[in-house]
């Protein structure tokens, strides 16, 4: 069973999903289609990637995108833009990439931003009206997932499973790997569903919060 078959299996349609990075909409609308009686919420920094996005959900009044990136702290942050083939492409990162270019040399890293950063707790303490849950954290923004999740010890208790992507090298500079970002969400009451690391830069896994029947 692949995840979004499991998704669809285990995660009930009045879900709050939160997405980031959304890239061009795609996991969106699949993620609005299955909640349809819940909410998606997404953030995508790149600012054409974002533009896609809306594009692709325009008219699905359950699904929020904010043209933002999730960070350690609320401010702004360089951001590295990937691009393959000329277009830009799903490996942008707040992180400098690294073994990502000896990895994949078609993807290459030409352009660097500046965008607009929000801490995740900050996010949530926001939100009006108050989000009591988070049942899926969808998590792809190519390295910086540990040190958002690390600074947003809030939603983390509330929320019930997360899939994340995770790196099994340096893919970009100073990127924390599986192993160090494993323990750190099992010491945060997170235990591992199902794993799925097919490649040697980097995989996927879905994490169940214990505190959650």
């Amino acid at each position: 069973m692949d995840i979004k078959q499991w998704i669809q299996a285990n995660i009930p349609n009045t879900a709050s999903i939160l997405e980031a990075g959304t890239a061009d909409g795609t996991d969106t609308v699949f993620f609005s289609n299955h909640c349809h009686k819940g909410r998606v919420y997404g953030f995508e920094p790149d600012p054409n990637l974002y533009a896609e996005s809306l594009r692709r959900t325009s008219g699905r009044t359950n699904v929020e995108i904010q043209n933002i990136a999730l960070a350690d702290k609320t401010g702004t942050a360089n951001f590295f833009i990937s691009d393959r083939f000329g277009k830009d492409w799903c490996s942008s990162s707040l992180l400098k990439p690294k073994e990502h270019l000896d990895v994949h040399p078609q993807i290459t890293f030409k352009t660097e931003i500046t965008v607009p950063t929000i801490n995740l707790d900050e996010w949530f303490l926001k939100k009006d009206p108050a989000i009591e849950r988070i049942d899926l954290m969808w998590l792809d923004m190519q390295g910086a997932e540990p040190f958002v999740l690390r600074n947003a010890p809030m939603i983390l208790k509330k929320t019930q499973y997360i899939y994340t992507e995770v790196s099994l090298i340096e893919t970009y500079e100073g990127v924390e790997q599986y192993t160090v970002f494993k323990k750190f969400l099992q010491d945060s009451q997170f235990d591992i569903v199902r794993e799925d690391l097919p490649w040697k830069d980097m995989g996927n896994v879905l994490f169940k919060n214990r505190a959650f029947v």
